[in-house]
């Protein structure tokens, strides 16, 4: 008993600790200034979050904008959206990510779209294959979401066989907001956990690929 509750403090505090740099990592990291950021091959922009209408969550859409805003600053050629569908035979979010990016002044021939991505592994596997160059690329997300979306990328190349590519990492917004202007505290305990199991998952990944990868959900 004492070894079973030595073991549930260390993981709690393990958590805890998490939690904390992820607190600091999303607060302190500063938005995306495009006259100091590189020239990149691509931006990528990922899915997160979508009614099964094809309505793309409010945060997707801040997502979005800060990707126009970056190709518009003359960063990268392209935009890669990745997202897949939120039902079976549903609409793909890539595809309705990049209609909402040509409303904004995206050409449509700036656009890539991944449209079978469930989560960000998925993200990173799935869109390396349609990127034309992946030597330096640019990720889009929240603030809390870029230490696992940066890490995601890094493996997936290392999966595909590609050399490890420059990655920069612009924050479309700190955190999701529950209403007003307060923090949605929830997700960031979610993505605490999500660190965790997107390692297992790629480390499961590495040892017995799946062609389909559905369990990457």
């Amino acid at each position: 008993m004492k070894h079973l509750i030595r073991i549930t403090a260390a993981l709690a505090l393990l958590y805890a600790g998490m939690t904390a740099a992820l607190l600091i990592w999303t607060f302190s990291w500063p938005p995306p200034d495009p006259g100091t950021m590189a020239p990149a091959d691509a931006i990528v922009c990922l899915g997160g979050g979508m009614a099964p209408d094809g309505t793309l969550a409010p945060p997707v859409l801040t997502r979005i904008d800060t990707c126009v805003r970056l190709y518009q600053a003359g960063l990268a050629p392209v935009v890669m959206f990745t997202g897949g569908t939120a039902g079976v035979d549903g609409i793909a979010a890539g595809g309705q990510m990049a209609r909402y990016a040509a409303t904004l002044g995206l050409p449509d021939d700036a656009s890539l779209i991944e449209g079978r991505a469930q989560s960000t592994l998925q993200n990173a596997l799935f869109s390396y294959p349609l990127l034309p160059a992946t030597d330096h690329l640019i990720i889009v997300t929240e603030g809390f979401h870029l230490p696992r979306s940066y890490a995601s990328f890094k493996w997936a190349a290392w999966e595909a066989g590609l050399p490890s590519p420059r990655i920069a990492l612009a924050m479309s917004e700190q955190v999701r907001r529950d209403g007003g202007d307060r923090p949605n505290w929830r997700i960031l305990a979610r993505e605490s956990l999500a660190i965790w199991f997107n390692l297992g998952r790629a480390v499961v990944y590495s040892a017995h690929p799946d062609p389909d990868v559905n369990w990457l959900h």
